[in-house]
């Protein structure tokens, strides 16, 4: 099989109009997070110079301050129209990241970083809403297609800030920061050419039920998806966590595949996401990619258990090999996850459990370094093992979640979704940015 260019861009990037923009604005954004992401820590600790655990507290309580706000912030999306609460976040984002050329020390950081995450966690919890209404009937696929350009800009961005890096010196990084922001105008602009949605209306309440404003705590199925998912999400920060420890403390490989694993793990996201999703699209087919996912990543993570006490060469076959396995555990993970998160919501209410959603992997990721660090690099083997057992049960519960959520969603949530040419055509008039 040859990679062609063109048979990609055909693939991934959507026909011209709302799609398109998106995807180009979202690829900017993520230029952005590619370039911000591996500097910002290092210039508040190296060129600020506040400490570690300074950094490391305020980056905490930040976190902390803004998780709460997404299960609102998504359902201001689904009573104000999504593009507006979208836009609200990337500009809170622009002005964030420019402003890191200000901060003086730690209370400054801790200041901006609580500002930022308000805006952060509010974008994460509207974007699905806004990307719902663009992709009509076509969602799932669509969010492939934002996925895989997404990985682009963000490799293209980790690239750039190793420019920076190199560099070293404090103009390098504010020049860096800036960038990042000029990045975001540019995500700004081009999302102001997408229809101003306006909130769908919801059902009406009746005299023996009355419809209720954050209907997502009281759908079960749906709370069930978020714990599984949540929890499988760990296996993200397993690349980027715990197998640099892993490769230079405890195995012979060379600490060179450090780097070779982010671009292999990378490159296969880029490579196989549409490939391997093009078949996930209902929630049955949802419930068996989280299988897969579970599956697939023990296998992996046996590859990885028996690294130790193994030859340089042989440490690294097994390191690639893992690392190839669970690459393509976390695409099952990606697109069983995007059929639930779009198929178990009603329209209406897109944004609110997307704030869920948000809420419970942010505070899963918030666990991730106790488990991955304190509990399976100090275990070796068995830790492994554990975490493969525990994705393992998870990824069977999605079949069970997903057979739940069919049997509770109204025959007619499967065909309301309205198609994307329609609702542009219904909202361009309403549209400020012409």
């Amino acid at each position: 099989m040859t990679f062609s260019p063109v048979a990609y861009a055909k693939e991934h990037v959507p026909p011209a109009g709302p799609q398109r923009a998106y995807v180009l604005g979202y690829a900017m954004g993520m230029l952005a997070n590619g370039v911000f992401l591996p500097i910002y820590v290092l210039y508040c600790t190296q060129i600020v110079g506040i400490s570690n655990s300074g950094t490391a507290l305020a980056i905490a309580v930040g976190g902390l301050v803004g998780l709460p706000l997404t299960t609102y912030a998504g359902d201001l999306a689904d009573r104000l129209g999504p593009r507006r609460v979208v836009l609200f976040g990337l500009a809170g984002q622009l002005t964030g990241m420019g402003s890191y050329v200000f901060i003086q020390g730690f209370w400054s950081l801790l200041i901006l970083i609580v500002c930022m995450n308000v805006f952060a966690f509010t974008y994460m919890a509207s974007e699905g809403a806004l990307m719902r209404r663009i992709g009509g009937a076509e969602t799932i696929t669509f969010r492939s297609q934002v996925q895989s350009i997404g990985n682009i800009g963000l490799t293209v961005g980790a690239l750039v800030s190793g420019i920076g890096i190199s560099i070293g010196t404090p103009w390098a990084y504010r020049a860096m920061f800036l960038f990042c922001a000029a990045a975001y105008v540019v995500d700004v602009f081009i999302t102001l050419r997408i229809p101003d949605y306006k909130p769908l209306p919801k059902p009406e309440s009746t005299g023996e039920a009355k419809v209720r404003r954050y209907i997502v705590f009281r759908d079960k199925p749906f709370i069930a998806f978020a714990l599984v998912s949540g929890a499988l999400s760990m296996s993200m920060l397993v690349d980027n966590m715990l197998l640099p420890v892993w490769i230079v403390v405890y195995t012979s490989a060379p600490p060179w595949t450090v780097a070779v694993v982010y671009v292999l793990n990378t490159a296969m996201a880029i490579l196989l996401q549409m490939r391997l999703s093009r078949n996930v699209k209902t929630l049955r087919q949802g419930g068996s990619a989280l299988l897969r996912c579970g599956v697939t990543l023990i296998i992996g993570y046996l590859m990885m258990a028996l690294m130790p006490g193994q030859t340089p060469i042989l440490a690294t076959v097994l390191l690639l090999g893992g690392v190839a396995v669970s690459a393509v555990a976390q695409i099952w993970l990606v697109s069983g996850r995007f059929v639930f998160e779009f198929n178990l919501p009603p329209a209406h209410a897109q944004g609110q459990y997307d704030g869920f959603l948000n809420m419970i992997t942010t505070l899963s990721m918030t666990v991730a370094p106790l488990v991955l660090l304190g509990v399976v690099a100090n275990q070796g083997f068995a830790g492994w093992m554990g975490l493969g057992v525990a994705f393992l049960l998870l990824g069977l519960l999605g079949p069970a979640i997903a057979a739940w959520g069919l049997r509770t969603r109204p025959p007619a949530d499967a065909v309301a979704e309205p198609a994307a040419g329609d609702e542009i055509m219904a909202t361009a008039g309403m549209d400020d940015s012409k």
